[in-house]
């Protein structure tokens, strides 16, 4: 990304007001002196952006800001982009934040000296490794993602170790060990971890047909795991020439997926879909974007998707586009899978839900004084607070998208999405 909207240069990284696209100082890998050097351009990219303690960091290939050396992450100050310390000694693949830190995932063995073997922290001033992640294997390990579940953090991406270890581990508290049989095949990778209502969806290149993965496989593109066994969403990418889920994102309790994948839930796809979770719906046809999408997200409970296209069905759309609806509901597969965890309701009032930056919360007046205290998805409590009136706004900003369960008092809970 190069140049947006009336020409305005935004190597790598921009921002949108809702009317017109903004640069953001100089970008990466740029020196903010024409001419654009789009060849160099062309070898550095943004791959992931997150916002943790109020502020936003971005990764990717970066290996300049402003004509200065840089590590491939940087944090935003609200005026100029700066380095994090020596940062990663290669790509970053993602990015998450969470209530100790912020993650990253990658390609890279050393964050500013420190050996990391592809997952760090950076804790505002300093880089640390993660529970000593060792190098599965003979070769560096290419973690996609990572994600914190029922107390334990799970690492995907195209590793193979001991112990059974196949492109997917978690760390138990003492060591890391494999999870389930792992995910099989010589052209498999997982690409994507996610929680939502109790389960880790898990998302990537794999199938239960080579060469993407044998019949022992849980699923084709995407499964879910309850800490036990696996689950399968339908009949997933099963019967696509190629079945690999590159993005996902949740919209309240709505899945969608994008991917090389052309077929899903057992019908025909341009490769962007959604999972109601009952059954698979194709929102575009066969050949509806070319060349191809390549990003996924929700703002404001919108659908964005991004890529390298500059044709969206009838229309020349380059490369953004926000999904507004259609009349293409007959590609549905059949009703099935998995149903929603039950949820424990009690006396709170929440709005909005999802949230973005500030929840509003109602409790009835016998519990006026009261604290309420906020979970992730880990099971860690990242908030506490007085309820001092109701209703009363609580500031969430520095939260990182998400699930959320907030209690009042030893039973009385609500779910919470942060979604920015």
């Amino acid at each position: 990304m190069t140049v947006a909207g009336d020409g305005t240069i935004i190597p790598g990284v921009c921002k949108w007001d809702g009317a017109s696209y903004h640069a953001m100082d100089c970008g990466f890998n740029w020196d903010c002196t024409p001419p654009i050097n789009t060849s160099g351009l062309a070898n550095g990219g943004i791959l992931s952006i997150a916002f943790w303690n109020g502020e936003l960091y971005a990764g990717g290939d970066i290996y300049s800001i402003n004509g200065e050396p840089a590590y491939n992450i940087a944090r935003w100050d609200g005026s100029s982009w700066q380095n994090l310390g020596g940062g990663l000694n290669s790509q970053v693949w993602r990015l998450h934040g969470y209530a100790d830190g912020l993650y990253a995932v990658g390609l890279f063995t050393h964050a500013d000296g420190v050996e990391v073997n592809g997952l760090a922290r950076w804790d505002g001033s300093a880089w640390h490794s993660v529970f000593d992640l060792p190098q599965f294997g003979s070769t560096i390990n290419r973690v996609y993602d990572v994600a914190w579940y029922n107390g334990e953090l799970y690492i995907c991406g195209n590793f193979i170790g001991d112990d059974g270890v196949l492109r997917i581990a978690r760390y138990d508290g003492s060591v890391w060990r494999s999870v389930g049989t792992g995910i099989q095949g010589s052209f498999s990778s997982v690409n994507l971890l996610e929680v939502h209502d109790g389960l880790l969806y898990v998302a990537g290149a794999f199938a239960q047909t080579q060469p993407y993965g044998p019949p022992e496989n849980p699923g084709c593109g995407i499964v879910t795991w309850d800490g036990e066994q696996w689950g399968t969403l339908g009949e997933g990418t099963c019967g696509s020439a190629n079945p690999t889920i590159y993005r996902m994102t949740w919209i309240q309790d709505t899945l969608y997926v994008t991917g090389r994948f052309d077929r899903i839930g057992g019908v025909p796809t341009g490769r962007v879909a959604k999972w109601d979770g009952h059954r698979w719906c194709s929102l575009v046809p066969p050949d509806y974007f070319y060349p191809d999408i390549g990003a996924m997200g929700s703002y404001r409970d919108t659908l964005i998707v991004g890529g390298s296209f500059t044709v969206a069905g009838p229309d020349n759309i380059d490369r953004i586009a926000k999904w507004v609806g259609g009349s293409y509901t007959s590609a549905c597969g059949i009703a099935t899978g998995i149903e929603p965890p039950e949820q424990v309701a009690g006396p709170i009032t929440t709005f909005p839900n999802p949230a973005t930056d500030h929840l509003n919360v109602i409790l009835p007046s016998d519990q006026v004084g009261s604290t309420i205290t906020l979970y992730d998805a880990a099971g860690r409590m990242v908030l506490a607070t007085k309820i001092v009136h109701t209703p009363m706004m609580i500031d969430i900003s520095a939260l990182a998208n998400g699930t959320y369960v907030l209690r009042s008092g030893d039973h009385e809970r609500s779910r919470i999405e942060v979604l920015r």
